[in-house]
């Protein structure tokens, strides 16, 4: 009987149910620095997590992968543009309910992510402005309100990143 009631204990002090993941949080994404507080929140828990930025640089327009034990759960998406893009284009052909634009619709956000439009002329033969997006691939009902603490300084890491003039 005491053994069963150890084994308890300690299976009950390996749960995760504190908020704090199995795995070490995260100061960044793919390099991009980020709230690691945040990232701790939004990160699924599981054994291992893995971030793949796939094979396009930023430059080119990367997409990041945050996995947990091979699943995705924060995403963060970026894409080139012509100049003139501005972040209501990012949303013409994308229907977002819950869209709320923010500091002067600089940056938008909905349940699920997060985004911005960057000006970044001569750093991308792929355009002039860059999409930012991230998303929490398993949202739940604080979700928006975590992925709005990453603003404005995830993006301000990524135009400072990049080269981009402010």
């Amino acid at each position: 009987m005491l053994t069963a009631t150890l084994l308890v204990l300690a299976l009950a002090a390996c749960d995760s149910s504190d908020g704090s993941l199995s795995y070490p949080a995260p100061n960044n994404i793919c390099g991009i620095p980020a709230d690691k507080k945040v990232l701790e929140s939004l990160l699924d828990d599981g054994d291992k997590l893995e971030q793949d930025a796939g094979y396009f640089s930023l430059t080119e327009g990367q997409f990041c992968h945050m996995y947990v034990d091979g699943n995705d759960s924060v995403v963060s998406d970026a894409a080139w543009h012509e100049g003139g893009y501005d972040l209501r284009d990012y949303f013409q052909d994308y229907d977002v309910k819950g869209l709320r634009y923010l500091e002067g619709g600089r940056f938008a956000s909905w349940k699920s992510g997060v985004a911005t439009v960057i000006s970044c002329p001569g750093v991308s033969e792929e355009g002039d402005v860059l999409s930012v997006e991230v998303g929490d691939i398993r949202w739940n009902e604080e979700s928006q309100d975590l992925l709005e603490e990453l603003i404005p300084s995830y993006f301000d890491a990524y135009r400072e990143k990049l080269g981009c003039r402010s």
